[in-house]
């Protein structure tokens, strides 16, 4: 039994708020061909018994909120079946919208929430009441009103010729590249081959005894002089949300510009994050008007064999102080942005000392993804947005090198104009395509 680390503590907050299906990770895998379901269910149990963090639960005793892990139970995952790939695909996004209710027990004084939350408006809160009675109808409509409780869901599926398995998972206890890394597994183990998983609560003990080194005085200096050349908070859509309800957007690079991009990151040394990251924070800078501003970026934290093999969050988000000079060429913006995110990423743990960073500073983050599924390449994997959010903004690249393009999706909060989302897809492709044509010229040009 261990104490949530921060990250944890502000899911759990936001679940206990109504706000779980916010928190949520979904997607299915295909497999192009039929296989033995005997077998599929073998493959999910293993699934879930080499990674224990899947079976986490949660303690409210005496004031704090901790975590532990279930004993393993074999179990019999329920099959749905499906006429076509595309009846699959819209069961797929309804099932992404239905929140995982977690399994928390309470023993001695009940916890308190340390978080604060802001009093929402009137018309937040009838909005969202609104939605909720949506969601029930949703989930009796689906046979989903009674669920186990969990951080993990597993479906299997049957189609016509094919097979797969749907996995949702609550952000608390996982990532995109855990999402991908149970897709491998399954996959591997299906095919005969043996895995290796590590136990999450490794890295846990590992991130303890880092907040009692020097290095992390040393980090949270760092992060302490960075908030403080900053005091304005970059807010790109200031406006009150007045419900929870999001979308997201997404573009295909034709294969032309997607290689163009990494042609143009080889030759310079660069990686498409700090190419991407980069014409972002151009459309920031022309959207506000301020050459000083900050950006959420996420950072991976998967350094090592072990880490790339756990299922767990190990992502963070880190606040990354931007310097623009509009003069600057884009080569030259280029090696700025990326030695400030190197050095927000190399001091990033330093945040949890310092009051600041619990602050909204920005409502946009960027995001690189590029796990793939190593294990076959003829399976399809799909993603399925939950359709929910807070006061923020992503935008990701997903990378998958073996398709030769990238996507870009953003997800927002329906507070966001549908015209601010083609601004900032048009924006960002247009600077990438003449920055990296022509990288002499000033930004301000592009």
């Amino acid at each position: 039994m261990y104490e949530l680390h921060d990250s944890q503590k502000f899911m759990y907050f936001a679940d206990r708020q109504g706000a779980g299906q916010a928190l949520l990770l979904c997607g299915s895998i295909t497999i192009p061909h039929k296989t033995e379901i005997e077998k599929m269910q073998e493959a999910a149990n293993q699934v879930f018994c080499l990674n224990n963090g899947l079976r986490t639960y949660f303690i409210e005793k005496d004031g704090t909120v901790y975590q532990d892990i279930r004993p393993y139970e074999k179990k019999e995952f329920e099959v749905l079946k499906f006429e076509s790939k595309e009846e699959l695909d819209a069961f797929g996004k309804v099932y992404a919208t239905i929140p995982l209710q977690l399994d928390i027990r309470s023993e001695g004084k009940k916890s308190a929430n340390k978080e604060k939350a802001s009093r929402p408006s009137a018309t937040l809160i009838k909005n969202v009441l609104v939605h909720n009675t949506k969601m029930f109808f949703t989930k009796m409509r689906m046979g989903m009103l009674k669920r186990d409780k969990g951080c993990c869901e597993l479906m299997l599926f049957e189609l016509p010729e094919a097979n797969g398995v749907i996995i949702k998972m609550h952000h608390i206890v996982s990532d995109a590249w855990t999402m991908m890394l149970l897709a491998n597994q399954f996959i591997s183990i299906l095919n005969g081959n043996t895995v290796e998983a590590f136990d999450y609560q490794e890295f846990v003990e590992n991130e303890k005894k880092y907040y009692l080194s020097k290095r992390y005085e040393r980090d949270s200096e760092y992060m302490k002089e960075q908030l403080s050349r900053c005091p304005e908070a970059t807010w790109i859509w200031p406006e009150p949300y007045t419900s929870l309800e999001a979308s997201r957007d997404t573009v295909v690079l034709d294969k032309d510009t997607t290689s163009a991009i990494n042609k143009y990151c080889e030759t310079n040394g660069l990686t498409p994050y700090v190419v991407f990251l980069t014409a972002v924070c151009i459309y920031i800078n022309r959207k506000i008007n301020r050459e000083t501003f900050y950006i959420g970026s996420v950072a991976l934290n998967r350094s090592n064999y072990r880490e790339k093999n756990t299922a767990g969050i190990f992502v963070s988000s880190v606040p990354v102080l931007m310097e623009l000079d509009v003069e600057d060429s884009f080569a030259e913006t280029l090696n700025k942005v990326k030695d400030k995110s190197l050095g927000a990423f190399r001091h990033q743990k330093g945040v949890a000392k310092n009051k600041d960073s619990k602050k909204m500073l920005y409502d946009i983050w960027i995001s690189y993804q590029n796990a793939t599924l190593d294990a076959d390449a003829s399976v399809d994997c799909t993603q399925y947005y939950c359709n929910y959010s807070i006061d923020t903004t992503i935008f990701s690249i997903e990378d998958r090198s073996m398709e030769g393009q990238f996507k870009l999706h953003f997800d927002h909060n329906c507070k966001v104009p549908k015209e601010d989302v083609d601004e900032l897809f048009a924006t960002v492709i247009s600077i990438l395509k003449n920055g990296i044509n022509d990288d002499t010229v000033k930004i301000k040009d592009l």
